[in-house]
């Protein structure tokens, strides 16, 4: 996850916040800590490039990052920072924060692991192929079911116990839950961990690196295809969307919905049509000859047209603008993907407005790339990744 690197907040309340715009910190030096607090908010928000210079001078590319932010608050979008603004971006950073440190993860100390006298003192994740590897706080538990595999007889006493859910443990679960007449999913949820102990206890979904819902979520999709271009893709999306604080799992299914349709997860990457529909499209801000072809959709979530190309040249530092091809590229379309659906870019509606929380509102989430457009095909793809990382 992004996080400070000294571990404290970057919100300062100390910092004066006077009203400043474009050309501030430039002619009158005793405003650059202050616009060097905002440049330092706004890169932690992902709303300038990470490469962006830090100089306590408001200049375009600051006041570019200013008006991402402002729309993304529907705020009015002119680049002018006051106190709503201020306001705004600081709540949004500590938000960023908080969400961040709910999803460290954080190694446990590598000990010996015994069998618990009484089992109910405690819950148990609920854990799948690939914990205590690519979920490694996750290690010690797996060490306690490997354990208890043991003891029931279906993993040889000389395998070894090394907290890492591979293949032996994954083969030794489904030996187990097809002994007891569970279902066979290799998943040791609530009813595997009770008939290990062979008593209720209680279980919860552990938090893990998003990362680790990669072999899952590939697995999942129906044809060979689609999943060698996804075997890519998605641990891409999957890391881009940890960096950016998007762990709602709704959310990342959704995600994953519309890369699937737009791309079919990278296989597209670029518009089947000519473009030349798009030739003179004010609203694309396509006003120059050639546009239409030039700016045609492009990556992950097919952005179109030069005021797109434009948009995100300037908040990912690439020439997008002069070599649109760049689009196309994994990396990049993933950046695209995430922080434009995560902060309402394309339409001006975000992730938030429908997926938050106990609200999944799948079906109108299409709004937030292109209105209710294959709404309900793209809603039953998200179910299915969501089911998948559940």
């Amino acid at each position: 996850m992004p996080a400070p690197t000294d571990g404290e907040s970057q919100v300062n309340p100390g910092i004066p916040k006077p009203l400043i715009r474009r050309g501030a910190g430039i002619d009158d030096p005793q405003l650059r800590a202050t616009v060097t607090y905002l440049q330092r908010l706004l890169l932690r928000g992902l709303f300038i490039p990470e490469n962006a210079m830090i100089d306590g001078q408001f200049g375009r590319q600051t006041e570019n990052g200013v008006k991402f932010f402002q729309v993304r608050q529907k705020l009015v979008a002119d680049g002018i920072v006051g106190s709503s603004t201020w306001l705004a971006l600081e709540s949004f950073i500590l938000s960023l924060e908080e969400t961040a440190a709910q999803w460290s993860v954080a190694e446990p100390e590598d000990i010996p692991v015994s069998i618990p006298a009484v089992p109910s003192s405690r819950t148990y994740p609920i854990l799948q192929r690939g914990d205590g590897i690519t979920a490694p706080n996750l290690r010690q538990d797996v060490k306690l079911l490997q354990l208890l595999l043991q003891r029931a007889g279906v993993l040889s006493a000389n395998a070894a116990i090394d907290g890492e859910f591979g293949p032996g443990t994954d083969g030794a679960v489904r030996a187990f839950q097809e002994q007891r007449n569970l279902i066979v999913d290799g998943l040791a949820g609530g009813q595997t961990w009770m008939s290990l102990f062979q008593q209720w206890v209680g279980t919860y979904y552990p938090t893990r690196p998003l990362l680790a819902y990669s072999d899952r979520l590939i697995a999942s999709l129906p044809d060979s295809g689609m999943r060698r271009y996804a075997a890519s893709s998605i641990p891409l999306i999957l890391q881009e969307c940890q960096r950016d604080s998007v762990v709602d799992l709704a959310q990342i299914a959704y995600i994953l919905a519309t890369a699937r349709h737009e791309s079919r997860l990278g296989q597209w990457m670029l518009e089947f049509a000519s473009g030349t529909a798009y030739e003179g499209r004010a609203d694309l801000g396509n006003t120059q000859p050639g546009d239409g072809v030039r700016y045609k959709g492009r990556g992950f979530v097919q952005i179109t047209g030069r005021l797109n190309y434009t948009r995100w040249s300037d908040r990912s530092g690439l020439d997008l603008l002069g070599n649109p091809v760049l689009t196309e590229e994994y990396n990049i379309a993933a950046i695209i993907l995430v922080l434009g659906m995560r902060d309402g870019s394309f339409t001006g509606h975000k992730m938030d407005d429908y997926l938050s929380g106990d609200r999944q509102d799948f079906r109108n989430a299409r709004r937030i790339v292109n209105g209710l457009d294959k709404a309900d095909l793209i809603a039953g793809y998200a179910r299915d990744f969501l089911k998948v990382m559940r």
